[in-house]
């Protein structure tokens, strides 16, 4: 009887093409704003220590130590560290489908004009992985991070070894595979959704908890369970993180005073405005969105 064979070890694996390019740490300057516009592979993030933001896909993360991030193939990617405690990072980057017959360069692309953007040996699927973020309590996320710090040691010790580079790929994807299956949510349910596009719709507004629920018809005793359950925090906190993102979000793209924005998101008190968002970003709101531009 033919002995069985680990898919991600042999040629009609899965994963048999991919292939890690980079890996490496990076220790951000206090309040340090980074961008990368186009970075070109599956991207894996962890914290070594202290605290962030990264945005990415559309979404925000607010990462801490024990958290692992997976970012799509050709993604955009910011980056806004702590004024405190700023963020020290360590990245694994996989190409999912390199041609066996064209020799690897390693190193990622990030910016326009860079040749290996439009390299035909280097291929994959922006909506096979979707930005996530996992706690090391999941066994993936913290198993990923294990093989990313491998990488980062192993190719800083050693020169490049393709053998090596596609076999830890296939380790990291075959995780993130288990990841994915553990992460497969249900729909939230209806009253959640109506309450958040309601929140959404109305974010200037005062927002008291038994007005929220009465957009998700219940009571808000249940409308507060919802929150916690599916989300991990309560509603005061759910809409708090929502005003802080969107003041973020008009502060790098309106053009408008810090105070209009203040306002604009249900912030009445432009000073604690600044406090709550200091706490939550690094920076203070007059200081945010002027980062410099940098791959």
């Amino acid at each position: 009887m033919p002995a069985r064979t680990d898919p991600t070890t042999t040629e009609q694996g899965p994963h048999a093409d991919a292939v890690v390019v980079g890996a490496n740490w990076y220790r951000f300057r206090p309040g340090e704003y980074l961008l990368n516009p186009h970075v070109m592979s599956v991207s894996f993030i962890w914290v070594v220590r202290g605290g962030g933001v990264i945005t990415a896909g559309g979404h925000s993360f607010r990462m801490g130590p024990n958290q692992t991030l997976r970012l799509p193939w050709h993604h955009r990617v910011e980056y806004q560290a702590d004024a405190q405690h700023p963020f020290r990072i360590g990245t694994l980057h996989i190409v999912p489908k390199h041609a066996s017959d064209v020799p690897i360069e390693p190193r990622v692309a990030h910016l326009a004009g860079d040749p290996l953007l439009d390299s035909p040996a280097r291929s994959g699927n922006p909506k096979e992985f979707v930005p996530s973020m996992a706690t090391f309590a999941s066994g993936p996320a913290r198993r990923i991070a294990d093989l990313g710090t491998f990488a980062v040691e192993r190719f800083t010790d050693a020169p490049y070894n393709e053998e090596s580079a596609r076999a830890l790929a296939r380790l990291v994807l075959v995780e993130n595979d288990l990841w994915e299956d553990r992460e497969a949510n249900p729909a939230l349910p209806a009253a959640l959704e109506a309450m958040m596009a309601y929140a959404r719709a109305n974010l200037g507004a005062t927002l008291s908890v038994a007005e929220v629920a009465r957009a998700g018809d219940c009571s808000p005793t249940t409308a507060q369970r919802l929150f916690n359950v599916h989300t991990g925090v309560s509603l005061r906190v759910w809409i708090r993180q929502l005003r802080l993102r969107e003041a973020a979000h008009l502060l790098r793209s309106s053009g408008l005073r810090v105070n209009e924005i203040a306002d604009m998101v249900g912030f009445n008190d432009p000073l604690y405005f600044s406090r709550a968002f200091r706490a939550e970003h690094g920076v203070p709101p007059s200081q945010y969105g002027h980062g410099e531009l940098r791959p």
